[in-house]
């Protein structure tokens, strides 16, 4: 039996960020604080019983929608469902209820809320009247940022400065977003329809930005140091200006820990997309994983090439040549990861990955076998 070191689900998985939170009462007007709520030693956050009910919950919820986005009513046919998360340990470090007014036999939500079960506060609102999907390019990403820091102001959201743009993308099942960075591990998201106006806001706090771990062998200067060597060994990269950081420690369930280094662009802003970095296992300081992309979007993408096992096999054979693998022998393709793999004379396994609008290697995930 082996043990990936990382899945390839849980790459994509942290490929999405989001991050930030505030308190100070329980008024209906109040949507974010500074102060978070103490840490036990395991670093989860200490809850007594929630001091907001389901009831005053949706009652806050009902009114920030009449604050924010003049919806005097929610519509009654819709159905109410609502949970009150624990602690997610990921976005938000507080119990939370999450609200969702959804039609009948509707998967997507067309009215969702979070409230801070402690505080009150507004966590997260949003209007999805219907799914889209809107190719976007620089300009509507220019655009929704100035509607976004427009309406931040108009509401006083955040009073904390400077916000710098973090992401922007649009998705059938999301929409369009514009996400800002305001502190080390604060994060707010605003969403827009179709028109391009505010129709949603997030915030959350992503502290694998700001954790810094025990008993490490790698600390995170460190890390940030294995990353570049590694992005320059396999992918020739050294320069990383220009793009933003994203420096992260996460701790897995069965105590693994593993850092996440990546400098990256906001691709529809250069209408490419640019990714270096690296995963390193933060006990032992071993390379699990290293990336780099750099390729266009849109109508200037080349052709894809197909996924045909020996036009992407000639590929990566000749990057392990290149790149002094040649300890490592070819053992299958898996069609369904689209990997190949490879395997070492000490039964190492490296999955190798094709970058199908450059032709050439994008990806390589090291697994130990145990």
């Amino acid at each position: 039996m082996f043990k990936e070191k990382l899945s390839v689900g849980l790459i994509l998985l942290l490929l999405i960020t989001l991050g930030g939170c505030q308190a100070e009462g329980t008024a209906k007007d109040v949507v974010f604080s500074q102060e978070l709520e103490v840490a036990d030693e395991g670093g989860n956050a200490s809850h007594s019983t929630p001091s907001i009910r389901q009831a005053e919950a949706v009652e806050k919820a009902e009114a920030a929608f009449g604050k924010y986005f003049d919806m005097k009513n929610i519509d009654q046919s819709l159905v109410l469902k609502a949970a009150l998360i624990e602690d997610d340990g990921i976005l938000w470090m507080s119990p939370y209820w999450k609200l969702s007014w959804l039609a009948e036999d509707a998967k997507k939500p067309v009215y969702s809320a979070e409230i801070d079960a402690q505080t009150g506060e507004v966590v997260q609102l949003r209007y999805q009247p219907k799914l889209f999907h809107k190719i976007i390019y620089r300009e509507d990403v220019l655009a929704c940022q100035d509607t976004a820091l427009a309406f931040i102001d108009q509401f006083a959201l955040l009073k904390e400065a400077p916000l710098t743009i973090f992401e922007a993308s649009s998705s059938y099942f999301e929409g369009i977003l514009v996400e800002f960075r305001y502190g080390p591990d604060r994060f707010v998201t605003l969403y827009f329809n179709e028109a391009g106006d505010v129709s949603g806001f997030a915030f959350s706090q992503q502290v694998a930005y700001t954790l810094q771990g025990d008993d490490l062998k790698v600390d995170r200067a460190e890390a940030i140091e294995i990353a570049r060597a590694s992005i320059k060994q396999y992918f020739d990269q050294t320069d990383t200006s220009g793009l933003i950081e994203k420096v992260q420690l996460v701790e897995g369930n069965n105590g693994e820990k593993t850092w996440f280094v990546y400098w990256k662009n906001i691709a529809v802003l250069d209408n490419k997309c640019v990714r270096f970095g690296a995963q390193i296992d933060a006990l032992s300081g071993t390379v699990c994983a290293v990336e780099g992309v750099n390729h266009p979007l849109y109508e200037t993408a080349p052709k894809l090439i197909e996924i045909n096992e020996t036009k992407l096999r000639e590929i990566a054979d000749r990057f392990m040549e290149q790149k002094n693998l040649s300890d490592y022998r070819f053992e299958a393709f898996d069609e369904e990861l689209g990997a190949l793999c490879y395997r070492s004379k000490v039964d190492l396994l490296l999955q190798v990955y094709v970058d199908r609008f450059n032709e050439n290697v994008c990806f390589l995930s090291f697994v130990e076998f145990k």
